[in-house]
């Protein structure tokens, strides 16, 4: 078995690990174990009890989301290898052929049209992202199909108030958005356009800084 290291994380987050055993199998761990003691045994504990408990619940709500999780220790949790290059790797490889953003060409419209679909189903289910305006948290796997890794931030929703549940709903939606205007400029309806604009001009003046490293 190999552990190799893809991610050295910080002080308030996760190292990340591929790991392939002897049959070739290959999954990814997120471990805390390696970070100092007073956040291994508190934030280290609470997040991947979280991230397990998300997903674990999302993984039969929609095809977004990695398979396959479950905890290693209190402080490492295991999920399933996703196949492909996230967006912001596959539109850097696309630019280096000479293709250009707004092309059309580096990702389909069945691409962002799946990705909207898998997000309004997490969000009927009752969670949110909240941290898909990073490229790199979304993969781009074989048949145009996305999943969205990196499930740290998300939160429940079900028993908030509606005005509450829709305004953190939407700042998933803006992160789609965001891309689809930008790899595929034209597409989105006037409102869905002021929509976009509304949130990036709050969220560029108002939206708190993150305190850990993106992954």
């Amino acid at each position: 078995m190999t552990r190799e290291l893809v991610h050295s994380g910080g002080v308030l987050n996760a190292r990340v690990y591929r790991v392939r055993d002897d049959d070739g199998k290959t999954w990814i761990e997120k471990d805390f174990s390696a970070s100092p003691r007073l956040v291994r045994n508190t934030i280290g504990r609470f997040l991947v009890l979280r991230e397990c408990w998300v997903l674990g619940k999302l993984e039969s709500e929609t095809d977004i989301v990695p398979g396959g999780v479950r905890r290693v220790s209190p402080f490492c949790l295991r999920e399933d290898f996703v196949e492909g290059p996230n967006m912001r790797e596959r539109s850097d490889a696309e630019r280096a052929k000479g293709v250009v953003p707004g092309s059309g060409r580096i990702f389909p419209r069945e691409f962002f049209d799946r990705l909207d679909s898998g997000i309004r189903a997490a969000h009927a289910a009752g969670f949110v992202h909240l941290d898909l305006h990073n490229a790199r948290n979304v993969m781009v796997c074989p048949g145009w199909r996305p999943v969205l890794v990196d499930w740290q931030s998300a939160m429940p929703t079900l028993f908030l108030p509606r005005p509450i549940r829709h305004a953190l709903e939407r700042i998933d939606l803006a992160g789609e958005y965001k891309f689809r205007e930008k790899f595929r400029p034209g597409e989105l309806r006037d409102d869905e356009r002021q929509f976009l604009r509304r949130s990036m001009f709050l969220r560029h003046h108002f939206w708190m800084p993150r305190v850990h490293r993106k992954r």
